[in-house]
């Protein structure tokens, strides 16, 4: 009885240190993975007022063959105020190009949550160096900066 308990015990301590990863439990693709790695997320605020959330993956670390020669990201977000304009800024810049998109789009499977209250964007800027920042503004209301690393 005693060798019982022991070889359970061990069994038990042993199947605890198996070699996991948090993407184990999940049948997820290369390209959902990628758009899980590169996902930022941030409330659009003024002072301690919030308007609204902002989701935003660098599509260029996903696909880097279908975009090499702008920045491209797909940007997920809902503001409470419909009334104010938005845009979107990178290092400054604003955007060259921003196409809104349906709730279920080539994109959507790169974020977790895809509503029909939410707005979508496939969002391009020209060719920046290796650190951007990108931020969303609504009115008075802004993001934080989220700020991405290019992979060169």
């Amino acid at each position: 009885m005693k060798t019982l308990w022991l070889t359970l015990t061990f069994l038990v301590l042993f199947s605890g240190c198996a070699d996991k990863n948090a993407f184990s439990k999940f049948n997820m693709s290369e390209k959902q993975q990628l758009g899980a790695d590169s996902l930022l997320n941030s409330k659009v605020k003024n002072g301690k007022e919030v308007n609204g959330v902002v989701s935003i993956v660098y599509l260029n670390k996903v696909f880097p063959e279908k975009f090499p020669e702008d920045e491209v990201f797909y940007v997920n977000f809902f503001i409470k105020d419909k009334n104010e304009g938005f845009s979107f800024i990178l290092n400054g810049e604003k955007s060259i190009f921003a196409e809104e998109l349906e709730a279920q789009n080539p994109y959507s499977f790169l974020t977790p949550l895809n509503t029909k209250w939410s707005k979508y964007y496939l969002v391009k800027f020209k060719k920046q160096k290796d650190i951007l920042s990108f931020v969303f503004h609504n009115g008075l209301f802004e993001s934080n900066p989220l700020v991405f690393e290019k992979d060169e």
